[in-house]
């Protein structure tokens, strides 16, 4: 019961919550239920926005956008008893290309 209750608990996504990380983006894709997914040079990691293709994004455009640009983003911190050794798929919580903010969960 309570491995339930703690893989049920919302993930935080305040900023102090957050880990950085810059790269290059190789491509975008959707995944999940409408999340616009990230995969960056260099690593076996993959990001996601929420919902990302119900909020303001479309993926032909976001490919244009995104695909060879450098980014810095954040993602959320978090830990699920499903996942006791952590994901290769991390939840977005900012992203920037070139110091602009194209998309931020921060308050």
């Amino acid at each position: 019961m309570t491995f339930s209750i703690i893989g049920l608990k919302p993930i935080d996504t305040s900023k102090e919550n957050s880990i950085e990380v810059v790269g290059i983006i190789k491509s975008v894709s959707e995944g999940g239920a409408k999340d616009l997914v990230f995969e960056i040079e260099n690593s076996e990691i993959t990001y996601y926005i929420n919902r990302g293709l119900e909020n303001g994004f479309y993926l032909d455009k976001s490919k244009s956008d995104f695909i060879g640009k450098k980014v810095t983003l954040n993602y959320a911190k978090s830990w699920t008893p499903l996942a006791p050794f952590g994901t290769t798929c991390k939840h977005i919580t900012q992203i920037s290309i070139d110091n602009k903010e194209v998309y931020s969960e921060f308050e």
